[in-house]
């Protein structure tokens, strides 16, 4: 069978065009979030004492209230998102922060770059919701000066 006529009778048997893709099923991430740092692994960095995001998550909207305390301080944060793949500017405590949002699979991926004591800093996370969607899986890459180092934060719906 010639592929243009392949094609064809794909995309008439799942109802789309040829050369249109299926919608991706993308999990909704909504909740308060409440950082596992017994199961979490921080490497060489310091666990913050805790951190809470409250997520509200409206395809392809997604605002993200956190709440971290490290060594007594606390610092809150309103990030404001889409996940479009556009550049979203945010602040949270004296970080100034630039991120785009994009879809892999059923995995959100945040690329953020910031400044930190003059240095540029590139992170990496890369969002996942378990199966029965009461675990909220954060793998995070960090690079800095030529440096590179992973981080697992797990987090628990309440």
């Amino acid at each position: 069978m010639r592929p243009v006529l392949t094609a064809a009778l794909l995309g008439a048997v799942l109802g789309v065009a040829p050369g249109v893709s299926v919608a991706q099923h993308v999990p909704n991430l909504s909740g308060t979030w409440v950082l596992q740092a017994d199961k979490s692994d921080f490497g060489p960095i310091p666990a913050p004492t805790s951190r809470t995001d409250v997520v509200d998550h409206q395809e392809p909207k997604l605002n993200i209230k956190r709440t971290t305390v490290q060594n007594g301080t606390e610092v809150v944060g309103n990030l404001v998102f889409a996940i479009d793949g556009k550049e979203y500017k945010n602040t949270m405590g004296p970080q100034e922060l630039a991120s785009t949002l994009k879809w892999d699979g059923e995995v959100l991926v945040v690329t953020t770059s910031t400044s930190m004591q003059g240095a540029d800093v590139s992170l990496v996370d890369r969002y996942s919701l378990s199966a029965d969607g009461k675990t909220l899986t954060q793998d995070r890459t960090i690079s800095v000066q030529g440096q590179t180092l992973t981080q697992k934060l797990v987090f628990a719906k309440q």
